[in-house]
């Protein structure tokens, strides 16, 4: 039998300070000054403020690809909502499959896929907004002003796409989801579990240093792994606008998102050695009337901004394994687990188009998806 695990014990030697680096607490003379400011922006938890219960929803997605003999792309997408109101459970769900030709491009194909839950999850959470309490809480999983930019048109040439209309579908949604926040006093809050960006680190560096840029890209999550000593807390919040889009975006989007929410945006650890969580929340919901279009500049804000958040997200939270509870439990139930698509929906699909057509996995998925 083939042995990998002293090889692979045999690279871990040879690489160990290379895999340590950004697993380190500690700093490197180049990376102290950053170290500073995450730390002069890392800010203790506040009390917990005693208030009644919201009712409270969370929406989340799962989707799936399977390449098909022909050379096809076989997508399936679902999304579910789940709530409380006066203890009286909610559950709603929504599903949907497509199948892209082998031509496709392979960006356009990941891509495709996410934006096919993302619509999901959206039209669910849009749809809830119009008849939940007034005073509730929405939690979306998943960062939202990260989302937003990405939303401009599918480019396809010389093929026809299902739904290539997308992206404009999504931003309706959205821009309904917002509206109904504002005049049902509806609390949106956005939950991503890591962030790869390194948009606030950005900011923090050129608030201190407007001459300078960050001499090195190291992302929000890795910095405050890094330097905030695993200690609870959270984040100086930071109002974002026009920053993340591309000039490609704000000619596609701009004209209609530019009077959309500007989003304040921070993390958090509700824990000593819990993972920090990034928060995004419209400016409406915290009764600021700042919009994307009129925000070029991002801005530090006061912290005492977020404490309301803050509250619901304390309230929320269920120990290290369990960040917030409503969206811990639509997590476990939507996730499209492997045997459900390959051997339910598969079935489902293949039963419905028929015996003169034939729904194939090519060759190599067939080793590792057997129904």
């Amino acid at each position: 039998m083939p042995n990998f695990i002293d090889r692979l014990s045999e690279q871990v030697v040879q690489k160990r300070d290379d895999l340590k680096k950004t697993l380190r607490q500690d700093a490197s003379a180049g990376e102290e000054s950053l170290r500073r400011l995450v730390k002069a922006h890392w800010h203790k938890l506040p009390k917990t403020e005693a208030s009644a219960r919201r009712p409270a929803f969370a929406v989340d997605g799962s989707r799936a690809v399977r390449h098909l003999a022909n050379g096809a792309y076989l997508f399936v997408a679902q999304s579910l909502i789940i709530g409380d109101v006066n203890g009286a459970r909610l559950e709603e769900t929504s599903a949907d499959v497509a199948i892209l030709p082998g031509a496709t491009p392979a960006p356009l194909v990941e891509r495709f896929a996410e934006l096919m839950m993302h619509r999901l999850e959206a039209r669910l959470a849009s749809a809830q907004a119009t008849q939940a309490p007034s005073g509730s809480v929405l939690y979306l999983d998943g960062a939202l002003y990260g989302q937003l930019p990405q939303l401009y048109p599918l480019r396809v040439t010389e093929q026809d796409i299902p739904d290539d209309d997308l992206p404009e579908r999504i931003l309706d949604h959205y821009l309904d989801l917002f509206r109904l926040c504002a005049t049902r006093q509806l609390v949106l809050i956005s939950i991503a579990k890591t962030s790869r960006e390194a948009a606030h680190s950005q900011v923090w560096w050129r608030a201190e240093h407007p001459q300078e840029k960050l001499p090195f890209e190291i992302s929000d999550s890795e910095v405050i792994y890094r330097w905030t000593e695993r200690a609870a807390g959270f984040s100086t919040p930071i109002l974002f606008g026009t920053r993340s889009f591309s000039a490609e975006s704000r000619h596609a989007l701009l004209n209609r998102i530019q009077d959309a929410p500007a989003i304040v945006s921070f993390f958090v650890r509700l824990a000593d050695f819990d993972d920090a969580l990034r928060v995004d929340v419209p400016a409406s919901c915290l009764g600021r009337r700042d919009t994307i279009g009129a925000v070029e500049e991002e801005r530090l804000l006061d912290e005492r901004v977020v404490l309301p958040i803050l509250d619901l997200l304390m309230a929320d939270y269920g120990g290290l394994e369990v960040y917030n509870a409503l969206l811990y439990s639509v997590d476990r139930e939507v996730r499209l687990r492997q045997e459900m698509m390959d051997e339910v929906y598969w079935r489902v699909i293949q039963n419905t188009l028929g015996g003169e057509v034939e729904l194939r996995l090519d060759r190599s998925e067939r080793r590792f998806h057997s129904r």
